[in-house]
């Protein structure tokens, strides 16, 4: 296979982590408002977890995405960005930790409330 045809085979793979991670970040708000415990929705609880895997393999990498890395490499880059996911602009990649961190820690707080409170729900 070419180089070219792994970066796209790269870039879709991305692309769904990606959605994913924001479905993920929905559905804590969903749960949240729904009053799921993690205790008993494996959904929810892959859904806190998630993030949290995502940021330590950053961490691991110098907080930069190894996919990205792997773009680089097989577009035969070795400084700059190469588009790694289909739908987003580089410039909002870099906007990630803001608009997918804060979020996740406001949902993730009000999911731990609201299932703290009397009456939650499976």
């Amino acid at each position: 296979m070419s180089n070219a045809t792994l970066l796209h085979i790269l870039i879709a793979v991305h692309t769904l982590i990606v959605a994913l991670a924001y479905a993920s970040l929905f559905y804590v708000f969903y749960a949240a408002l729904k009053r799921h415990s993690p205790l008993k929705d494996k959904l929810l609880l892959a859904a806190l977890v998630w993030p949290w895997l995502d940021f330590f393999l950053l961490a691991a990498n110098g907080m930069e995405c190894p996919l990205q890395n792997l773009a680089r490499q097989l577009a035969g880059q070795t400084t700059g960005w190469v588009r790694d996911v289909y739908w987003v602009p580089q410039s909002w990649l870099r906007q990630i930790p803001w608009t997918f961190g804060v979020p996740y820690v406001i949902g993730a707080a009000l999911v731990f409330w609201r299932a703290s409170r009397p009456g939650a729900s499976p």
